[in-house]
């Protein structure tokens, strides 16, 4: 956030708050303790998670502005979140959670209890009044900058909130996040609580509850929502990590594919014979990964749904083992591709996806795969889908029935990724067995 100065002329009880002062780093506060004025006084805010986290110098600093009674500090929030939102979104107790977590980090820096209450962006409701004033504040800021006095009757215009909330995407991240938090109730109840886990996992999920995660999911860059998603996802996996349970399937989809192909939440769904989700990789945003696959069979084809995150020279080859016979194919990948599989998992058909096309080729005993046949792709660069179609008749049998590897290739030849496992040394070559639903 920008740092705000707000010019104000207004009394509260018997003093006048001159401005709001926002400070955003360490090095502002230096700046304000000597320049800090003699003639009003000025209210400072400085998030919680900084005031935490000052240096034992600057601790002092500010506690000798606020002795000096020429300067004011404001509570907040734990972390910055935008509590009528929480409200909105049914994520209650973390409303209550957020202003006590404040509140204790403010008397462990000053050593008192705070009387002004900062809720972020001032954004505040009729509904939050009532609980501000259940946490003993006797003033607010608004977003105007103006002071209330919170035994007093005031009137309050209820915030517009959809900017939030009302995208499908950021309904989709709000109820991920409601799932996350009723596990992390549940685990505070179980054998395998410990103290210090939940306080890290609550760090996680308060820190997911920030406004910038919702308003990067509707932003106009593409590039800013697909690292937001990435991150965000990443996150909630914490969550489920740090508490001792696997991340569910469908945070390890995009949101934007979530959204536009249901059936992907759930690996069963009937609209596939198989389907393949990558949960092994790391969250690395900027990077090209295999996101997941799935199978399909209709009337008069095959259908490939590749779901990746970038592709532009790489080339993702699948690999399929149609009786899981031994040795009943080839265990070498494509010419100039490093990599092999094993004779459980030797191959009958492989299909090599560019940026343009598709090959289909299959084994030749007596030498090089055959080409079978050149198919179009569709892209689908909302959904991170590639999507190939190929009739029946080049390939025929129960798509469920059969090993599927699939893997990417540089133009090196080296391996960037493959589906449900883990590349550590990407020009290393290495053995993969095919994945099965059988």
């Amino acid at each position: 956030m920008k740092k705000i100065i707000l010019i104000l002329l207004l009394f509260l009880t018997d003093l006048i708050y001159s401005s709001v002062i926002y400070i955003n780093n360490e090095d502002e506060i230096k700046k304000y303790a000597i320049n800090v004025s003699t003639v009003s006084k000025n209210v400072f805010i400085i998030p919680a998670d900084l005031l935490a986290n000052l240096s034992d110098e600057n601790k002092l600093l500010i506690n000798k502005m606020k002795s000096s009674g020429n300067a004011e500090f404001a509570s907040t929030t734990f972390t910055e979140v935008i509590l009528p939102v929480l409200m909105k979104v049914q994520l209650t107790d973390d409303v209550n959670n957020q202003i006590k977590r404040g509140k204790d980090i403010y008397r462990q820096v000053f050593d008192k209890q705070p009387n002004i209450f900062y809720p972020y962006m001032g954004i505040i409701s009729k509904e939050m009044i009532e609980i501000v004033r259940q946490n003993d504040y006797t003033t607010f800021i608004t977003s105007a900058g103006s002071f209330f006095d919170l035994k007093s009757t005031m009137t309050i215009i209820e915030p517009n909130l959809s900017f939030w909330t009302d995208a499908p995407v950021q309904n989709l991240a709000w109820n991920y996040l409601k799932k996350a938090r009723t596990k992390i109730s549940e685990y505070t109840s179980s054998n395998s609580y410990e103290n210090e886990k939940l306080e890290a996992v609550l760090e996680e999920i308060y820190s997911l509850e920030k406004p910038i995660w919702f308003e990067n999911y509707i932003s106009c860059d593409e590039d800013k929502k697909r690292e937001n998603d990435l991150w965000f996802r990443a996150g909630l996996s914490n969550i489920y990590r740090i508490i001792g349970l696997e991340p569910p399937l469908e945070i390890s989809i995009p949101l934007f594919i979530s959204l536009s192909n249901s059936s992907l939440l759930s690996s069963t769904t009937s609209e596939y014979n198989v389907y393949f989700n990558d949960e092994i990789d790391d969250v690395i945003p900027s990077s090209c990964n295999i996101i997941s696959f799935g199978v399909k069979k209709s009337t008069t084809d095959i259908i490939f749904d590749l779901f990746i995150s970038s592709q532009e020279s790489e080339v993702v080859d699948i690999y399929i083992d149609m009786n899981k016979k031994n040795n009943a194919g080839s265990t070498s990948f494509l010419q100039g591709h490093k990599g092999y599989t094993d004779t459980m998992s030797a191959w009958e058909y492989a299909i090599s996806i560019s940026n343009a096309n598709a090959y289909l080729y299959r084994y030749n005993r007596s030498g090089n795969p055959m080409t079978v046949g050149i198919f179009n792709i569709e892209k689908i660069p909302k959904e991170k889908l590639v999507k190939l179609k190929i009739p029946e008749k080049y390939i025929r049998g129960n798509p469920g029935n059969w090993g599927y590897i699939v893997v990417g290739f540089l133009p090196s030849g080296d391996i960037f990724d493959v589906l449900g496992k883990n590349i550590f040394q990407p020009d290393s070559i290495i053995q993969i067995p095919a994945l099965r639903v059988k």
